[in-house]
C-alpha cells in the first residue's frame, strides 16, 4: 500500500494553492426533530478519538459505521459528497487513532489489532446508544481489513458487513499485479515496459521492483477518467464542511505515521486464513479497474469465504480503487439495496 506518499504530495500541492474556506453548506436534513447532526470526542482503547455522526432519523434509520483507508486517511473530509446515505442511515465517520481530528504524534499502541478493538469498542457504543440495533459495518481499503475481522470476531453487533475495494493479501496483490502488467505490456507490444518489469523482477522485492511495476501499471492501466487521484482527493476534501485547514493540514503527518507503524502488518495480512467464514450478510464492492488491491486477489477469496447468511459480489465498472468517490451514484444506490435486504 503505496498510497500514502502521494496522498502527502497531493495535499502539498493543493494546499500550497491557498485554496482554503471552500467549504459548501451542509446538506439539511428535513425534520429537525429526527436529525442529528454532532461531532465528538470518544475515548477507544484509551485515548480519545474524533466521530461524527449525521442523519435524517436516528430514531428509526439503522446506523452505518465506515472505517476509513489508508492507513491514516480520513473519510470525513470528503463524506459529503455522499451526504445522501443520510436519508437511510444514521452515517458515523470516524478519524482513526493518530488521523486527522484524532491526530496526536507519536500515536500511541498504533497495531492492526489495537484498531479492530477500537473498532468494536465504537460499535459496541453506538449499539448501546441508538436502543439496540445493530451496526452496518463498511470498511474501505485497509479499512476493510479492520472491519472484516471485527465482523468476523463479534459478528452479533453487526447486521451486514461491506467491504469496499476489499484488502485481503497484499503480497498476492502485488504479485497478481506484477504478472499482469508483464501480460499487458506484452499484449501492448511495448518492448521497454517489458524489459524493465523483467529486471524489476517478481515480488518480493527488496529493491526498486515496487515502484518500477506500479509505475508501469499506471501507464499500462490507466483506469477511468473518473479516477480519484491523491490530488483530487486533496480538492475534494477542500470543500468539507466538517474539516478546516487545520485539520487538512495534519492528513499528510497523520498518513506517514500510520503508515509506518502498519506497514508490517498491513503486509502480513491474509483474510484466506484470518477470516475463512463471515456469519453476518456480507457485500463485497469493487472497482472492475482497481490494480492497487487485486480484483483477481478479491475475487478469489470472494468465492473461497464461507457465509451461511449470505454473501454478494458487487462490481463498478469504472472505478478504479475509490469506487464510492467515483461511482458515487451507484455506491449510493448499492447500499440502499443492502439496508433494505437486511434491515427487519
Amino acid at each position: 500500500m503505496s498510497f500514502s506518499p502521494s496522498l502527502r504530495r497531493g495535499f502539498c500541492i493543493v494546499l500550497t494553492l491557498l485554496l482554503g474556506g471552500c467549504a459548501v453548506l451542509e446538506r439539511r436534513a428535513p425534520d429537525a426533530r429526527t436529525s442529528i447532526s454532532q461531532m465528538e470526542r470518544v475515548t477507544l482503547g484509551g485515548l480519545p478519538q474524533t466521530i461524527r455522526i449525521r442523519g435524517d432519523d436516528r430514531l428509526r434509520n439503522p446506523v452505518l459505521l465506515f472505517v476509513h483507508g489508508g492507513p491514516g486517511l480520513p473519510e470525513m473530509p470528503v463524506a459529503h459528497h455522499n451526504a445522501a446515505l443520510e436519508r437511510w442511515f444514521t452515517v458515523v465517520q470516524w478519524d482513526q487513532r493518530g488521523v486527522g481530528k484524532s491526530f496526536v504524534s507519536p500515536v500511541p499502541d498504533l497495531t492492526a489489532e489495537r484498531v479492530t478493538n477500537d473498532t468494536l469498542e465504537l460499535s459496541r457504543m453506538l449499539r448501546q446508544r441508538f436502543g439496540g440495533r445493530k451496526i452496518y459495518l463498511a470498511g474501505f481499503s485497509w479499512g476493510s481489513l479492520v472491519a472484516a475481522r471485527a465482523a468476523a470476531r463479534e459478528p452479533e453487533l453487526f447486521a451486514a458487513f461491506i467491504g469496499i475495494s476489499q484488502l485481503v493479501n497484499i503480497p498476492q496483490a502485488e504479485t497478481a499485479l506484477y504478472r499482469e502488467s508483464l501480460a499487458e505490456a506484452r499484449r501492448q507490444g511495448d518492448d521497454l515496459a517489458v524489459r524493465e518489469l523483467k529486471r524489476a523482477g517478481p515480488p518480493p522485492w527488496t529493491g526498486p521492483g515496487a515502484e518500477v511495476t506500479k509505475q508501469w501499471s499506471r501507464k499500462l492501466f490507466p483506469g477511468p477518467p473518473n479516477k480519484v487521484t491523491a490530488t483530487r482527493f486533496a480538492l475534494l476534501a477542500l470543500t468539507s464542511p466538517a474539516y478546516n485547514l487545520r485539520d487538512l493540514a495534519r492528513v499528510p503527518e497523520g498518513a506517514r505515521q500510520s503508515y509506518h507503524l502498519l506497514e508490517r502488518d498491513i503486509y502480513a495480512a491474509d483474510l484466506f486464513r484470518e477470516v475463512p467464514q463471515l456469519d453476518v450478510p456480507a457485500w463485497f464492492l469493487m472497482g472492475r479497474h482497481d490494480t492497487l488491491v487485486s480484483s483477481t486477489v478479491l475475487a478469489r477469496y470472494f468465492h473461497a469465504l464461507r457465509a451461511p447468511r449470505g454473501k454478494h459480489l458487487v462490481w463498478f465498472e469504472h472505478a478504479d480503487h475509490v469506487l464510492h468517490l467515483e461511482e458515487p451514484e451507484k455506491y449510493r444506490a448499492v447500499m440502499k439495496e443492502i439496508r433494505d435486504a437486511t434491515d427487519r
